[in-house]
């Protein structure tokens, strides 16, 4: 991996730097980090939802009859998803990968959509200094059951199996393999 400063100064410079090429994340690492950060974003403390619980609620709808909802959209777009447009769960690079972050656990913050797109590859010091979304901080505390809605996507996921991708498969599997207990436990 690039020594991170000499990427930092090589961008000032206007060298032209080698990409690096970004690897998927596991699912479980995923999770990890979502957990660790109790579905929180980092940046502003909204809680997110798990985007994969929607698309599956606004198929489960669909198939029953409401033909006009707007949960769910692949892009998150304020007209064909609000919610998501706003409290989409997202995997942050605390330092950019762009300029040489890690991609690694203690580099990975759970981020809202709008805080991802908006913070984009600044660095920290850059970010701190733009105005920012006002962070929420709940008048009883903060939320400490908050699973993003992914109990929602395991409920309906088991329910409708077909409606099913690959990815969501491997989402309902690393979820059923993190969950603590079971309904019938």
């Amino acid at each position: 991996m690039a020594d991170k400063s000499a990427v930092e100064s090589s961008k000032q410079e206007g060298i032209a730097v080698p990409r690096r090429k970004r690897r998927p994340l596991p699912k479980t690492l995923q999770l990890n980090v979502y957990r660790r950060d109790n579905w929180l974003c980092y940046w502003c403390k909204r809680a997110v939802i798990f985007s994969p619980a929607f698309k599956l609620l606004q198929l489960d709808l669909q198939s029953s009859g409401f033909d006009k909802v707007a949960y769910y959209h692949p892009h998150g777009t304020r007209r064909d998803a609000p919610l998501l447009d706003e409290l989409g769960a997202a995997i942050d690079h605390v330092h950019a990968f762009s300029s040489g972050g890690a991609c690694s656990e203690e580099n990975f913050r759970t981020s809202c959509w709008k805080c991802n797109v908006r913070k984009n590859d600044a660095a920290v010091q850059k970010w701190e200094q733009r105005e920012k979304r006002s962070p929420i901080k709940g008048k009883y505390g903060e939320p400490t059951h908050w699973d993003g809605l992914t109990s929602l996507f395991i409920l309906i996921a088991e329910r409708n199996p077909s409606l099913l991708t690959d990815t969501e498969r491997d989402w309902l599997s690393a979820l059923k393999a993190m969950r603590p207990c079971s309904l019938a436990d």
